[in-house]
């Protein structure tokens, strides 16, 4: 599965690097919503994980304006939560924008690796 993975932190992309590539997946790392949409108009994707909280504008700007051009792409959500993120917005993220699943920081990669095996 070809994968996007963006996240201001540099540490998550690693790790997110690294747990989705010793699963078989073909993963590309970006650090900010815009670079996400530019890789998004060159290439193909099966899968994105896209931060909540990116520099360049809120992971929602991003996730709709994909879900306009791909409406295929199966999007989840991580994000660091806490206050800013009750259980009700992660649920209207899902249901309203499309994102497949929300995922609070720190969460288990096995987790999401499991919700990418899925089907839809």
């Amino acid at each position: 599965m070809r994968i996007l993975v963006a996240d201001d932190v540099e540490v998550m992309r690693i790790s997110l690097d690294h747990a989705l590539r010793s699963a078989g997946h073909d993963v590309s790392l970006v650090g900010t919503g815009n670079a996400a949409l530019a890789l998004l108009q060159e290439s193909r994707f099966d899968a994105a994980v896209l931060d909540l909280w990116m520099p360049d504008g809120d992971g929602l700007s991003v996730l709709r304006r994909i879900r306009d051009k791909q409406p295929e792409l199966r999007i989840f959500v991580i994000t660091g939560g806490g206050p800013r993120l009750p259980i009700e917005a992660a649920a209207l993220i899902s249901e309203i924008w499309g994102a497949e699943r929300v995922f609070i920081k720190p969460f288990d990669e096995e987790e999401l690796l499991a919700s990418l095996r899925r089907p839809l």
